[in-house]
This record gives C-alpha cells, sequence and structure tokens, in this order.
C-alpha cells in the first residue's frame, strides 16, 4: 500500500492558492503579494498604510518645504477560518491515487470554496459601499439610468470610471444589452455581446454568489452538515455592484494542507486530508466611496 501522497502536500497547497487567486470572480481585488507582510499560522497579516504630505511652496533661496512620507504595518486578523476533512478510499495504484487526490481537493476548490469566497467578499463590499441604493430594476431604462446613476457618483468624485469594474447580475447585463442601440452592416453576423461599459470592465457574477448578506454554514450542526453558504434571511440580490481595484483587498491563505496515510488514519483504510483556508475581505475606509452598490429588493 503506498504511502507517498504526503510528498505533495506543499504542491497541492500551492496550487490551491493560485486556484483562488486567478478564478474567483473578485481576483481584481487581490493585492500585490510583494506589498503585503508574511501570513502568520492564525490568519493574520500585515498591510502597509502609506501617508504622505501634501505641497508646499517652493523658496528660491531655502529650496523645498520639508514633508514626510511614512509608511506604518497595521495587523489584520483574517477573520474567516473555513476547513473541511475529507477520507479518499485507497487505492493499489499510487498513480491513481495521486490523480484522483489532485481532482477531489481540485473540484472541491472550484465548486465549493470559490463561490463561498466570492459570496463573501461581495456581501463585504455591500456592506462597505460609501453609495447603496436600492430598487427593483425590470426594464433596459431601468438599467441604464441605474448605471449612468453611479457613474456620476464617480465622475463627481473626479474618478476616471474607464479604472472601474461593474459587476452585475446576468440579467442586469441582459437589459443593459437591449438599452443600447445596435446596427448590422452588410455581410456581419448579428452579436450584441459587449466586455466593457462606457470603459467599465464587465464581471458577470453568478446569481448565487451576489448577495448582500449570506449565512455560513458551520458543518456540524443538524441542518448545516453539508456546509457551505446561503443568502442571508435579511440578505438581498445584488443588480450591480461598482468598484475602484484600490477601494479593498481580498485576502486569501491555505495554512499547509495535513495528510493521514491510510496505515496512520485510525478510522478507515482511506487517505485523510484536512483542508484549512483563511481569508478575509477589507474595505479601506478612506476609499469607501469608490464602491457603489445597488441592491435589489429581494
Amino acid at each position: 500500500m503506498s504511502n507517498n501522497l504526503g510528498g505533495t502536500v506543499t504542491k497541492f497547497t500551492n496550487r490551491l492558492d493560485q486556484i483562488i487567486e486567478q478564478e474567483t470572480k473578485t481576483s481584481f481585488l487581490n493585492v500585490n503579494s510583494d506589498l503585503i507582510g508574511e501570513f502568520s499560522g492564525v490568519g493574520e497579516i500585515k498591510l502597509p498604510t502609506v501617508v504622505v504630505q501634501g505641497l508646499g511652496d517652493y523658496d528660491r533661496a531655502n529650496g523645498f518645504a520639508a514633508g514626510d512620507a511614512t509608511v506604518s504595518w497595521q495587523t489584520y486578523k483574517l477573520n474567516y477560518d473555513r476547513g473541511r476533512e475529507f477520507s479518499i478510499d485507497v487505492m493499489d495504484d499510487e498513480e491513481h491515487e495521486l490523480l484522483v487526490s489532485a481532482n477531489v481537493m481540485a473540484e472541491f476548490a472550484r465548486t465549493k470554496v470559490i463561490p463561498e469566497v466570492d459570496a463573501t467578499r461581495f456581501a463585504l463590499l455591500a456592506a462597505g459601499a460609501g453609495e447603496t441604493t436600492s430598487q427593483a430594476i425590470t426594464t433596459p431604462e431601468d438599467a441604464l439610468d441605474a448605471v449612468l446613476e453611479a457613474e456620476e457618483h464617480f465622475e463627481g468624485l473626479g474618478y476616471d470610471v474607464s479604472g472601474l469594474v461593474l459587476n452585475l447580475s446576468a440579467g442586469m447585463k441582459g437589459l443593459l444589452r437591449k438599452a443600447q442601440p445596435w446596427r448590422m452592416g452588410q455581410g456581419e453576423t448579428p452579436d450584441t455581446r459587449f466586455d466593457t461599459f462606457d470603459g467599465m470592465r464587465l464581471n458577470v457574477i453568478p446569481t448565487n454568489r451576489f448577495y448582500s448578506a449570506i449565512d455560513l454554514n458551520d458543518g456540524t450542526t443538524e441542518g448545516q452538515k453539508a456546509g457551505g453558504y446561503a443568502k442571508a434571511s435579511a440578505g438581498k440580490g445584488i443588480n450591480f455592484l461598482i468598484a475602484a481595484p484600490e477601494a479593498a483587498v481580498a485576502l486569501q491563505k491555505h495554512e499547509k494542507l495535513r495528510y493521514f496515510a491510510p496505515d496512520a488514519n485510525q478510522e478507515k483504510d482511506a487517505h485523510k486530508w484536512q483542508y484549512r483556508l483563511f481569508h478575509d475581505l477589507i474595505v479601506y475606509y478612506q476609499k469607501a466611496d469608490l464602491i457603489f452598490a445597488n441592491i435589489a429588493t429581494s
């Protein structure tokens, strides 16, 4: 019986980090790893705060007005500490054991972890938005007017809307498509698809990740054993949420996977994997106005 899968723990852990960084719908908020400190084993991270002073008068005799640029590091405790244990039946062939274990972890990350991480982040973005409106959007005109109102908010702040990300539901995108006049030239194939709106990058969010509030299941209580999340009773669907990438930071870190070979697993003849993820989303209070949330009425 092969016990050699423990050598793949670091590889699997790094791969899971990459899957979340690359495949979440909120990946545009992932911070440059060069700008953060080390994660601790208890889910803490250090983030820099940069403070600079404004311009002063230049004096021909005395030169420049003295000023400071300071960088301070603040420790943040990541609020979400989630995990799950898996047992995978033992197989005779080591290559198949490795392949099955890798597929189980990747499938778990893509179908369970990523939706929950995205749903958590969008709920936090909606809660931390500097500007929030609530309405039922049912017509193309409603959709267009609502997005243009949001654009006016950002333009009033002097922000170039082409640097924003327009996160929206599939239904909202469909209404915007109908609101836009289009022409088909001779010999052209009809195509109403578009990837940007007034320069904003479109990011279509699955309905089950786009709520103003969610509840997390603990995985052990009766009725919550399946784990995962659900829309909170007070939660509403989000029509759209416009955010500047610098308005918030999304953080995640897998604790190194723990592996127990079948001969060390006292419960059953199976490979045991223990998966743990720390994650959070932090809205910078001084940049909350760079998040605009339009919440549905239900």
